[in-house]
């Protein structure tokens, strides 16, 4: 019974290792005029809901830095 809970417990570590996790990023823009990158990993959506999205999702949280950083230079944010 044990080698079998050993095995089960490694083949669960393998499948888990194996899938690949998607993390999305994402600028958005709060009414006071500051943006923020969020990330979509987050299983709740940021508080307050006073907040629009002002970039299309990114897969690296360094794609979406650089996509504020262009949107702070346009005066689109702060």
């Amino acid at each position: 019974m044990k080698r079998w809970s050993v095995i089960l417990g490694v083949a669960a570590m393998a499948i888990m290792a194996s899938s690949q996790a998607r993390a999305d990023f994402q600028v958005i823009r709060w009414t006071s005029g500051f943006c923020q990158i969020w990330d979509h990993a987050v299983p709740t959506m940021p508080l307050p809901g006073d907040f629009k999205a002002v970039s299309k999702r990114f897969k690296t949280f360094g794609e979406a830095w650089t996509e504020r950083g262009k949107l702070v230079g346009k005066g689109t944010c702060w």
